[in-house]
C-alpha cells in the first residue's frame, strides 16, 4: 500500500501537473507524484500528507497547510490495484494556484543543498528524494510516458484515462482561487521576507 499528493492547476487555458523527479542514484529514476509506501495503522490521506511534505522540503507549507489544502476543494483519487502482491496505491490529486517560480526556487535550493551536503546525508534522507520538480501539461502526459517512472508508468495511464474528468476538476476548483490564494500568499510572504534578509547582508 501507499499513498501521494499530486498538485494540478490551470494557466492559460491548460491543465498542468506538478511532478518531481527521483534522484539519479535510485533503482529506478525518473518523474512521479509525492508519495511512497503506507507505515503501520495509516490511512492513504496520512500517507500522502506525510510523505508528500518530506518531498516538497516544505515548498508547500507545513503538514497542517497540506491537510487544508487537500479538504479545501477535496481531492481526486487515482487508485492503483497492484497485481504483485504491493496492494494500492492512491494518488490524491489536487488544486494549488499556479506558480511560475515554485520549481525555480525548489530546484535551486535542492542544487545547493546537495552540492554543500555529505554524499551519505543526501543517499540516507527522505527530503532529497526528488532533485527537481517541474509543471506537465496534461495533454502532454501520454508522449512523455517514457519519462515518468516504471511503476508510475500505471498512474501516468488512469491519469490520461481520466483526463476529462480531470480537467473539470481542476477547472471548477481553479474558478474559485478565494481558498487556495491563503496558503500561497503565506509562502509568497516568507520568500520575500528571506530575500529582504539578503539584501541588508
Amino acid at each position: 500500500m501507499g499513498a501521494s499528493i499530486l498538485p494540478i492547476t490551470v494557466h492559460n487555458g491548460k491543465v498542468l501537473l506538478l511532478f518531481g523527479k527521483e534522484r539519479d542514484i535510485d533503482e529506478n529514476p525518473g518523474w512521479s507524484d509525492f508519495g511512497g509506501g503506507t507505515d503501520k495503522g495509516e490511512s492513504f490521506m496520512q500517507t500522502a500528507v506525510r510523505e508528500g511534505s518530506e518531498e516538497m522540503t516544505g515548498f508547500l507549507g507545513s503538514s497542517d497547510d497540506i491537510i487544508r489544502l487537500l479538504k479545501r476543494f477535496g481531492t481526486f483519487n487515482i487508485d492503483f490495484n497492484s497485481d504483485n502482491g504491493y496492494g494500492t496505491y492512491r494518488c490524491h490529486i489536487f488544486p494549488i494556484e499556479y506558480d511560475d517560480y515554485l520549481p525555480h526556487y525548489y530546484n535551486n535550493n535542492q542544487r545547493f543543498l546537495q552540492k554543500k551536503l555529505p554524499a551519505s546525508v543526501i543517499r540516507d534522507t527522505k527530503i532529497f528524494e526528488k532533485t527537481q520538480i517541474k509543471w506537465f501539461d496534461i495533454n502532454e502526459l501520454a508522449k512523455r510516458r517514457s519519462e515518468f517512472r516504471g511503476f508510475y508508468r500505471n498512474i501516468i495511464d488512469l491519469i490520461v484515462e481520466n483526463k476529462t474528468e480531470l480537467e473539470k476538476f481542476a477547472k471548477k476548483s481553479i474558478k474559485n482561487k478565494k481558498g487556495l490564494k491563503t496558503i500561497h500568499k503565506r509562502n509568497k510572504l516568507h520568500l520575500t521576507k528571506s530575500k529582504t534578509r539578503s539584501k541588508r547582508n
